[in-house]
């Protein structure tokens, strides 16, 4: 009654990669989100490959579209 739904918690989970450096951005609806984006630290795998988990705190709306993009020097 009243009161805002709470965001939902969208995730993006990159794993395997190396060098651990990356960029990972948000985008909805084509515009780059970077409000209440949140990442860890690059965290080591163990086997010489890093992860990293950067989420997105949204209200979608009926139509909305979500991407996540990674930018890697493997993925050139």
């Amino acid at each position: 009654s009243g009161s805002l739904p709470e965001p939902d918690r969208l995730v993006c989970y990159v794993t395997g990669f190396y060098p651990p450096e990356v960029e990972v951005k948000w985008y909805k609806n084509g515009q780059e989100e970077t409000e209440r984006v949140v990442s860890t630290a690059v965290i080591q795998n163990g086997d010489w490959t890093y992860q990293v988990l950067v989420t997105l705190e949204t209200t979608p709306q009926r139509g909305d579209t979500y991407m996540c993009q990674v930018e890697h020097v493997s993925l050139q």
